[in-house]
């Protein structure tokens, strides 16, 4: 899973204009943590679980008539936790397509496709997943899938069925479907309706399916696609920001070996602390601030990292995430949920929203003496409420006002309103 390269020592010899092009191979280091091997196996699981109940042999698996061992799990991560990389660093160690010829001793002709990795389109639209995944198989296995589903002619429902046929056809592993925040940019209706498909995709053809995408996608996952990952045992994912821990100090020794600067440096506790504080460990911001630090180095003439150095290339080059960083830096809550791509919070993906009756009483039960002759019959009455003193803040405020206080200070006074610190 993991992937290096060498840095001969004669690059560091090298002209600026040159060093600082090398400085791009940063980008394309992958050191495995403790997270990725968690997700490693957890795919490896899924897979190898959905496939067990779908025999090509069995006669079950022909006439639909299967029991599904199929089960999904989703991830969830800070963007630039490198979810994305991730997977395409875990799918790719398995073989994409394989083309069986035989088994036991048995003609037996049939393509099988491990993986599809597609994102959710831009507007979150059913249409546009549907072409993308046509388009996928088209380029894997070389069909013409897309030009015979995805002319126009045949409706999204149409789209639908076609889709979860071919997923049937080629053997189909496990989908993997990034970017499902996108869904919450859906019509209305459009996201509950994708989610119900997957949920479709796995109980009835026992196609594991993996969600893939930032926090923001918690309004649209909470209590839609909660009966797919009842039936999970891989449970679900949270690509957390680094703690400053092991997998930090792990992550950053595996980079810092590449400096292209005529004067290496040894990793120290100081530079240590300052990258922390100033990525907040968000490996994408970890990697860029190393680059980019080693470029103002060389071009600058310094050839060497310092840690003033890095906090210069921070405040001068990461200028439009700095509102983030220090929201994440100060743990701030008001301000971190202004930023639903790096703000996780207390995610819950077993929660659900509760149904709220305002100002209703509970149903009042009257016997009553019909005079058409049918005694005791029971009748149900709901009677309204008017809003009172201790439940509605309109009022609260109201009857406070003459006491020269703010509508603030009479909410906090009632326990209404709780600081920062209490959260």
């Amino acid at each position: 899973m993991y992937l290096y390269f060498t840095l001969y020592k004669e690059e560091r010899k090298l002209d600026s204009q040159y060093r600082v092009h090398l400085i791009g191979r940063l980008y394309d280091v992958f050191q495995p943590l403790a997270l990725h091997l968690d997700l490693e196996g957890r795919v490896g699981r899924v897979i190898r679980q959905g496939y067990i109940g779908r025999n090509t042999f069995d006669k079950a698996f022909v006439s639909n008539t299967y029991r599904s061992t199929a089960g999904s799990f989703t991830l969830l991560g800070v963007s630039g936790m490198g979810k994305t990389t991730a997977i395409k660093r875990i799918l790719n160690m398995y073989p994409q397509v394989i083309v069986h010829s035989k088994y036991k001793n048995k003609e037996f002709s049939r393509y099988q496709v491990v993986f599809l990795r597609i994102e959710c389109s831009y507007d979150g639209s059913v249409k546009g997943l549907c072409l993308s995944f046509f388009n996928k198989v088209d380029e894997v296995l070389g069909t013409d899938y897309y030009s015979r589903f995805g002319n126009g002619r045949l409706s999204v429902d149409n789209m639908l069925v076609a889709m979860s046929n071919i997923a049937k056809n080629i053997s189909l592993g496990i989908l993997v479907i990034d970017e499902i925040q996108n869904l919450s940019k859906s019509k209305s209706g459009g996201a509950e309706r994708m989610l119900n498909f997957f949920v479709t995709l796995v109980n009835t053809i026992g196609l594991p399916v993996l969600l893939i995408g930032t926090p923001e996608a918690m309004g649209v996952l909470q209590g839609k696609f909660r009966q797919a990952r009842r039936g999970s045992g891989q449970g679900d994912m949270i690509f957390e920001r680094l703690n400053y821990d092991m997998n930090f100090k792990l992550f950053l020794n595996a980079i810092w070996g590449y400096q292209w600067t005529r004067r290496p440096i040894v990793l120290t506790e100081e530079l240590k602390d300052v990258f922390y504080d100033q990525s907040q460990g968000i490996i994408d911001i970890i990697v860029k601030l190393y680059a980019l630090t080693q470029t103002k180095a060389i071009l600058g003439g310094k050839e060497t990292i310092t840690p003033d150095l890095v906090r210069q290339v921070a405040d001068e080059n990461l200028r439009l995430v700095k509102p983030m960083l220090d929201a994440l830096r100060t743990g701030n809550i008001l301000e971190m949920i202004k930023y639903p791509d790096v703000y996780t919070g207390n995610i819950n993906l077993n929660h659900e929203s509760p149904s709220f009756q305002r100002h209703t009483n509970t149903t009042v039960i009257k016997k009553t003496n019909s005079t058409s002759g049918n005694k005791g019959v029971s009748r149900s009455k709901v009677r309204i409420t008017a809003p009172t003193m201790d439940d509605d803040i309109r009022i609260i405020i109201k009857n406070r006002l003459r006491d020269d206080k703010t509508a603030y200070e009479i909410l906090k006074d009632r326990g209404l309103i709780k600081g920062c610190e209490g959260l």
